[in-house]
C-alpha cells in the first residue's frame, strides 16, 4: 500500500510538472495507443467466414438457413454474391451434414419426387409428376453448365394419338439467366438442344427454343445455320454467315487502327470496316480446244480415200419411148461417143488439242468492302493520300469489286475524357491528402513520443547530478509534515476565523453574496 502511494504521489507531481500541451499529447498517444491495441485484439479474434454455397435457389436457401438455425450453426448472408457464409472451419463438415439431409435441391425436383409417391394416383397425376421431374432433371443439368446460373424448362408432351396425322408434335422452351459477361457459342447452344431434344420422346431440335432473360432467342442461330446453302441455289444470310463478317470486319478494323495508332498515338484514330462477304457457292466446267501451234493443224487421227473411175462407149442419145408422134423429127447422129468419169474423195480426221477445267469458287469470299477513316487533327490533302494508300494495302482494298474507302481528318471532342482525367486527379489528389495526413498524425504521435522519451530521459539526467537526500520522494506523511504545509495550514485557519466574524457582524450582507452565488449557478 505505501508503495502504491509513493507511485500516485510520483505521478501527480509529474503531472504537474507538464505544460498543457505536454498533457493534451499524452492523452492523445494514450488514446491511440488503447484504440490500436483494440482493433488489433478484435481483428485477430474475430471469426474468418467462408462461402458455404453460392447462386442457390431461394427455396434452396431458405431450407439451408432453417437447418443452420436449428443446428446452432452461425452464418451470414451476403447480398452481393447471394452466398451463404459460415465459419471457415465448420464449412466442409457442414456442406457433408446438408448433403445427408439432401440439400441442396438444385431449386427443381427431379425424379426423386417418386420417392413420396401417395398411392391411388391417377394416370394424369403420374403424367403431370413425371413431366415435372423430366424438367427438373433438364434444369439441374443445364445449370452445371459453365456460364449458366440458372435455366427453366418448359415440356409440353401432347397425348398418344391411334392415327399418326392426328398426332401433335412435342415442344420444348428453355429460359437461361447467364453470368455477368458470359455468353454462349454457337456449339453450347446446339448441346443444348440436343441434350432436350434427346431426353424426350418424340422432340425433334427444330421445336426447342431457347432464349435468356435478356429477350434473345439462342436458338435461331442452331435453325439458321442448318441451312446455308439453299436447295434453289440461291444464298441466304443467316446468323453464322453475319457473325463470319463481324469477325472479318474486326480483323480487318484491328489491323489498320494498330498500324494508324503507331504513326498518331492510342485514341486518337477511329477506323470502321462493313464487309460483305459471297456466300454463293457455284461451280464452272471450261473445255478449250487449240491446234498445233506449228503446223496450225492437228496431229493427224485417221485418213480414208475413196477413189471412182468409169472408161467405155456408149450409143447416142435418144427420145424417150412412145413420144416418137409428139415430137417433131430431127435428125439424130447414130454415130458412137466415148465417155470417161473420175471422182477421188479424201477424208482425215485430226487429234485437236483439248484442255478441260473445273472451278469451284468457295463461298466466304469478300464481295464488297467499305471503309471510313478518322484522323485526330487537320492533315494536308498528300498525308491524306499517303494515308488512303496504306490503309488500302493493309485491308485489301480493289477498285475493282467496287470497294469504298473514305479518309478524313478533324478534331476530336476531349469533354468526356477530359472530364474523366479531372475526376482521376480529384480522386488522386484526395488519395494524396488522406496518405499525407495520416503520415502527418503519425509523424507527429511518433515525435511527441520521441519527445517525451527525451523529456523524460533528460529529467533523469538531471536527477542522476542530485544528491541522494534531495533526489529522495518525501512521503505523504513528511509532506504534511512540512514547515512550508504547516505555515500555510495556520494562514487557512486565520483566514476562516475572520470570515466567520464578519459573517457574525453583516449577516445580511454575507446572506445576499450567497444568494447572488447560487442565483448565478442556477
Amino acid at each position: 500500500m505505501e508503495s502504491l502511494k509513493r507511485l500516485l504521489a510520483g505521478f501527480l507531481l509529474f503531472w504537474a510538472s507538464l505544460k498543457l500541451w505536454q498533457r493534451i499529447s499524452l492523452i492523445a498517444t494514450a488514446l491511440i495507443t488503447a484504440a490500436l491495441l483494440l482493433f488489433f485484439v478484435f481483428w485477430a479474434g474475430r471469426t474468418a467466414y467462408d462461402p458455404l454455397f453460392a447462386g442457390l435457389d431461394v427455396n434452396d436457401q431458405a431450407a439451408i438457413v432453417a437447418y443452420l438455425r436449428e443446428n446452432n450453426i452461425p452464418y451470414r448472408l451476403d447480398s452481393a454474391s447471394n452466398a451463404i457464409l459460415t465459419p471457415r472451419d465448420q464449412v466442409y463438415e457442414t456442406r457433408l451434414t446438408l448433403a445427408q439431409e439432401g440439400l441442396p435441391k438444385g431449386g427443381s425436383a427431379g425424379f426423386e419426387i417418386f420417392d413420396d409417391a401417395k398411392m391411388g394416383m391417377s394416370e394424369f397425376q403420374q403424367k403431370i409428376s413425371y413431366i415435372r421431374a423430366l424438367e427438373g432433371e433438364l434444369e439441374r443439368t443445364i445449370a452445371r453448365m459453365d456460364a449458366v446460373e440458372y435455366a427453366r424448362v418448359s415440356l409440353v408432351i401432347p397425348e398418344q394419338r391411334l392415327f399418326l396425322e392426328q398426332q401433335q408434335p412435342s415442344t420444348a422452351s428453355v429460359l437461361l439467366r447467364l453470368s455477368v459477361g458470359s455468353q454462349l457459342g454457337f456449339n453450347q447452344v446446339k448441346a443444348i438442344v440436343h441434350l432436350v431434344s434427346h431426353s424426350v420422346d418424340g422432340l425433334h431440335p427444330d421445336n426447342v427454343t431457347v432464349v435468356d432473360t435478356s429477350g434473345h432467342i439462342l436458338s435461331d442461330m442452331i435453325g439458321d445455320s442448318m441451312i446455308i446453302y439453299p436447295p434453289d441455289g440461291g444464298s441466304t444470310v443467316t446468323s453464322v454467315q453475319r457473325e463470319l463478317e463481324r469477325q472479318r470486319e474486326r480483323e480487318l478494323e484491328a489491323k489498320a487502327r494498330l498500324m494508324l495508332e503507331q504513326v498518331f498515338g492510342p485514341g486518337s484514330v477511329v477506323v470502321r470496316v462493313k464487309v460483305d462477304l459471297d456466300f454463293d457457292k457455284r461451280s464452272r466446267s471450261l473445255v478449250e480446244y487449240s491446234p498445233n501451234p506449228e503446223t496450225g493443224q492437228g496431229v493427224p487421227r485417221s485418213t480414208q480415200k475413196e477413189e471412182e473411175s468409169y472408161t467405155g462407149q456408149g450409143s447416142p442419145v435418144g427420145g424417150p419411148p412412145g413420144t416418137t408422134t409428139n415430137i417433131p423429127g430431127y435428125a439424130i447422129s447414130t454415130q458412137a461417143v466415148n465417155s470417161e468419169y473420175n471422182r477421188t474423195e479424201a477424208t482425215t480426221n485430226y487429234e485437236i488439242t483439248t484442255r478441260k477445267s473445273d472451278e469451284i469458287v468457295t463461298p466466304g469470299g469478300i464481295r464488297r468492302l467499305t471503309a471510313s477513316v478518322l484522323v485526330d487533327g487537320e492533315l494536308d490533302e498528300t498525308r491524306i493520300a499517303e494515308l488512303r494508300e496504306v490503309i488500302s494495302s493493309a485491308i485489301g482494298y480493289s477498285e475493282q469489286r467496287g470497294d469504298t474507302l473514305v479518309v478524313k481528318s478533324m478534331r476530336f471532342s476531349t469533354a468526356f475524357a477530359d472530364a474523366m482525367a479531372e475526376e482521376l486527379r480529384k480522386e488522386r489528389l484526395m488519395r494524396l491528402i488522406s496518405g499525407t495526413v495520416i503520415a502527418l498524425l503519425a509523424l507527429a504521435c511518433a515525435g511527441l513520443a520521441g519527445f517525451w522519451w527525451w523529456r523524460r530521459r533528460k529529467e533523469r539526467l538531471a536527477l542522476a547530478t542530485v544528491p541522494e537526500e534531495t533526489r529522495r520522494i518525501p512521503t505523504i506523511q513528511e509532506m504534511l509534515a512540512s514547515p512550508d504545509l504547516l505555515a500555510f495550514q495556520g494562514e487557512l485557519a486565520v483566514l476562516e476565523e475572520q470570515l466567520r466574524a464578519y459573517a457574525r457582524n453583516n449577516p445580511e450582507e454575507v446572506a445576499n453574496l450567497v444568494n447572488e452565488w447560487l442565483s448565478t449557478e442556477s
